[in-house]
């Protein structure tokens, strides 16, 4: 019984991890010791995975950041032109984005990591 109980919650932690790293997959890449003092404080308050990691969370914050409750609707921000971007389109099958940019280039970013070539 217990065994369904917790299969029947894990495509809702699997997709909330995934946000997760999405959203914070930088600083984890980057900064793998702040996960827990600045990933998870800045992640939703009510991510699955924050709560799971809640205990934490470092108590010298007295005063964290006001964040959403929930996850919003975009799960990516492209980074890496130099200027103002005025032109994106998708591959017909959707797995590659085409970004243009006054900073006189094009990228090819794969759409489901974020990652341009």
């Amino acid at each position: 019984m217990q065994q369904n109980k917790i299969a029947s919650h894990l495509p809702n932690l699997v997709y909330d991890m995934r946000r997760f790293v999405l959203y914070c997959g930088w600083v984890v890449e980057n900064y793998p010791l702040q996960v827990y003092s600045s990933a998870l404080i800045f992640s939703p308050v009510r991510s699955i995975t924050r709560g799971l990691f809640k205990q934490e969370e470092q108590r010298w914050i007295t005063s964290g950041p006001a964040v959403e409750d929930n996850w919003n609707a975009y799960t990516q921000t492209l980074e890496g032109h130099s200027d103002s971007v005025y032109s994106v389109t998708f591959s017909p099958d959707s797995k590659l984005v085409a970004s243009g940019s006054d900073d006189t280039t094009v990228k090819i970013w794969d759409a489901a990591t974020g990652t341009y070539t």
